[in-house]
């Protein structure tokens, strides 16, 4: 029996760096490696919604056609291999999970019946302002039945246009297609209209043109994240100075426990006047269970391990550690997980990741055919 394709994550600054680099450049002799691997079947590469929110971000004017062709640079390394978002993985959604990375009610970003609510309210605000019907007429075209009816008669170039949809985000290839006029005039099944656009709205370069046409948000990871990686910041520096307020205490306690000593006190007297307290040890376990009743059992833990070095006085906290540790919830997923070197060094002896992690991008070949000889 043929051995399945290794799993592979690439690290977003790979992306990044290989977007930026030129086609004859050094990270792009190692893609192409990679590439040779995957065509070949022994492995497959996957992206998550992580990679597609850090990787297109700041959809500005300014880096408007960089970062939709970005998009573009994701779905052709990738293809349709993607990992489920993370409340869809308890409910047993799972890698490549038909390139679906997004997510919405029931696995689906759009459902049929929502579209259907929202296009006919908007049709009929058009046909009541271009032939006035009154209230009588526009409560009897309400019906389903009739308003299928009237679309299906819609002589008009209504449904023709983007500006048609009033905001709501579809592609001149959905608009060509015919799709979203066909599914209104009930001449295309709700499963066949569900499957097309919400494989439109997971493929990565088209993603990457509504996040630009769109969004009115300067910054995709700031408005979903933002608050969470301010909590985040917040409860880590909090721990932190905690811990360096009771190293200060332990000093002072040494101090007066010298002074003791040289007033005359005997050494076990001093020292058991000046005990100082005992450092408490973080127990993330409760933090643990909370977003594994979220993301799926097993997923967290790291997160955990995680929470135990960043709390060290020691640590440097950086924003980018949030997302990092995020995309850590698939490496149960992976044979091989790229990380930047301060996670790989984290990460270095928590057991369930172990022999997955890859700290360096040049690195990625010489491990997959590792792996590949292991598995022989």
């Amino acid at each position: 029996m043929t051995a399945p394709p290794l799993i592979l994550y690439l690290d977003t600054q790979d992306y990044i760096r290989l977007f930026n680099e030129a086609g004859d450049g050094p990270a792009h002799e190692i893609l192409d490696q990679l590439l040779v691997y995957r065509d070949r079947g022994d492995i497959v590469i996957g992206y998550s919604w992580a990679i597609m929110l850090e990787f297109i971000t700041r959809p500005t004017d300014e880096f408007r056609e960089e970062r939709v062709r970005r998009g573009q640079l994701v779905k052709d390394i990738c293809g349709r291999n993607a990992f489920p978002f993370y409340s869809d993985l308890k409910q047993g959604a799972c890698f490549p999970n038909n390139g679906i990375w997004i997510t919405g009610r029931d696995g689906k970003l759009m459902t049929a019946k929502s579209f259907r609510r929202q296009m006919e309210r908007q049709y009929l605000e058009t046909l009541a302002e271009q032939q006035g019907l009154n209230r009588a007429q526009r409560r009897r075209l309400k019906t389903p039945s009739a308003m299928r009816q009237m679309l299906r008669e819609n002589t008009s170039t209504w449904g023709t246009k983007r500006e048609d949809f009033q905001g709501f985000p579809v592609s001149d290839e959905l608009i060509e297609s015919g799709v979203l006029t066909r599914f209104l005039k009930g001449r295309c099944s709700d499963a066949e209209f569900e499957e097309r656009i919400n494989r439109w709205f997971s493929d990565p370069a088209e993603f990457s043109r509504i996040a630009y046409d769109y969004a009115d948000k300067p910054n995709l990871l700031d408005e979903f994240f933002g608050s969470s990686l301010d909590k985040m910041e917040a409860a880590l520096q909090q721990l932190q100075e905690a811990s360096r307020n009771l190293d200060d205490l332990g000093k002072k306690i040494r101090e007066q426990r010298q002074n003791l000593i040289d007033m005359g006190f005997d050494k076990r007297t001093a020292r058991r006047l000046t005990t100082p307290p005992q450092t408490p040890t973080l127990d993330p376990s409760d933090v643990v269970r909370k977003i594994e009743d979220y993301t799926g059992e097993g997923r967290a833990g790291h997160i955990g391990h995680y929470m135990l070095k960043a709390s060290q006085k020691s640590y440097r906290f950086k924003r980018s550690d949030f997302m990092d540790i995020m995309q850590m919830c698939y490496v149960s997923d992976c044979d091989l997980f790229r990380c930047d070197k301060a996670m790989a060094d984290l990460y270095g002896n928590y057991e369930p990741f172990a022999g997955k992690l890859v700290a360096k991008f040049t690195d990625l070949p010489a491990r997959i055919e590792a792996r590949l000889r292991d598995r022989d």
